[in-house]
């Protein structure tokens, strides 16, 4: 017995010796491990969806992160503007961020893997700044202009002999505008990018009028008035629709013998504004398409025009666009998130024409310097003696943009910004009409 203990002994210690020996090699194979294995990998695609200006909403995706020995932990985003995503876990996440100021923002990315090793991947985010798109006749006939929204770095997109007007920006992207141009015997619709390239011709109507068009919330349609089954009656003017291209145009309203010009797609929905004689108690009246309904309703009339007010200059630019008797080339328009209206109205036919707002669903009407007071910000001066009228929201929803007579004959761009109650005069030479940020 004591032979067979004596022979055990050794052969214990051996095996006791190779599992030291198997645990240390397996502790030093995992310090070298965490010693000389990899990095995660760090991959950052930043997507603005063509979009330049604030506010803007980008989208950033690092699904192709990686770690080539382990896995990912954990990761972070340093937007740039002093706000991080910090409870990220998986690389697949759909992220997104909205910047509220315009400037070059660097964004880091930072991924931590199972071995606490990081990988870090920097990119650079550029935000415009709010620009204002507006038709003005600085030499000979209307064209399109771009300006910063504090008035600067004006410029014309599109110049040529022919009148412009009317101009709408896509929604969201803003990247591209759609306008209306005549040709010497009608007006079409037609769309270019915010640089004025990719010209694009979508409505080919002869003897008839097409204009005002304005983009559904996700750019995919475009609503327009249009006289093309009658190019000589005031009581044909109807709504149509067509796609981005120009596509499936369909007549969207029946308002006649009545008329419908206007038309002003919502940013949240499929709902679109537009004014008519019908039933009005004055002039005119604003009216919703509700998409909802499949039918349109009248939302705001009171004596006088509502919705589509516009001073003498109208007379003139009536004539040119063979609008309906009695209507104007103003056009009521939404807040940037849907729950306002702002509209021009003359209270009283040949009176003076101001900007009110309203609800979306019609009601609370009020004054636009009535509005701006409301806001905390008291004795504005927006209501004067002179016309008011194309009203139009920043995008960022600062302010009201609007056009007024500049007490010389000629009618300028004028901006209210709501924290403050300033009114600045944006612009100085020619006629300015129909101002959009929008959208």
């Amino acid at each position: 017995m004591s032979a067979t203990r004596a022979k055990a002994g050794p052969t214990n210690r051996k095996l006791a010796a190779v599992i030291c020996l198997l645990a240390l090699m397996t502790m030093g194979l995992a310090a070298c491990r965490g010693f000389f294995g990899q990095a995660p990998i760090a991959l950052l695609v930043i997507d603005a969806a063509g979009d330049q200006e604030v506010p803007i909403t980008i989208t950033f995706d690092i699904s192709g992160s990686n770690d080539p020995d382990g896995t990912v932990a954990t990761y972070e985003i340093d937007f740039g503007d002093g706000s991080t995503h910090t409870t990220g876990t998986d690389v697949t996440d759909v992220i997104t961020h909205e910047y509220t100021e315009n400037g070059d923002y660097t964004v880091l990315l930072t991924i931590t893997d199972n071995d606490g090793r990081i990988g870090m991947i920097n990119g650079l985010v550029n935000v415009g700044p709010v620009m204002i798109t507006f038709a003005a006749n600085r030499i000979a006939d209307y064209d399109i202009y771009r300006m910063q929204g504090d008035g600067t770095d004006q410029g014309a997109v599109r110049n040529t002999t022919d009148d412009e007007l009317f101009p709408d920006l896509v929604r969201r992207t803003r990247d591209k505008i759609a306008y209306a141009t005549e040709d010497g015997l009608s007006w079409n619709i037609h769309t270019m990018t915010v640089t004025g390239g990719s010209l694009n011709q979508l409505t080919v109507q002869t003897m008839s009028n097409q204009i005002q068009p304005s983009w559904s919330s996700n750019g995919s349609s475009i609503v327009y008035a249009s006289n093309a089954e009658d190019g000589t009656s005031d009581a044909s003017w109807e709504l149509f629709t067509m796609t981005a291209t120009g596509g499936a145009q369909t007549k969207l309203t029946i308002q006649s013998p009545s008329w419908a010009i206007a038309p002003a797609y919502s940013p949240v929905n499929d709902d679109i504004l537009f004014v008519s004689n019908k039933t009005a108690t004055g002039g005119s009246s604003i009216w919703l398409w509700d998409d909802s309904l499949g039918a349109a309703i009248e939302l705001k009339d009171d004596a006088g025009r509502d919705g589509d007010a516009s001073p003498a200059l109208a007379g003139v630019l009536g004539t040119v666009l063979n609008l309906p008797a009695g209507a104007g080339f103003s056009k009521p328009a939404w807040s940037p998130d849907g729950t306002k209206i702002a509209f021009s109205r003359e209270r009283t036919l040949g009176g003076e024409i101001d900007i009110y707002v309203m609800d979306a669903d019609g009601l609370n009407p009020e004054s636009l310097e009535d509005y701006v007071d409301g806001l905390g910000v008291l004795n504005t001066g927006i209501t004067t003696d002179d016309d008011e009228f194309c009203p139009y929201w920043l995008e960022d929803g600062s302010g009201i943009c609007y056009v007024k007579e500049d007490g010389g004959g000629d009618y300028q761009i004028y901006k209210v910004t709501f924290a403050t109650g300033v009114i600045t005069q944006l612009t100085e030479t020619g006629n300015n009409v129909s101002p959009t940020s929008k959208r």
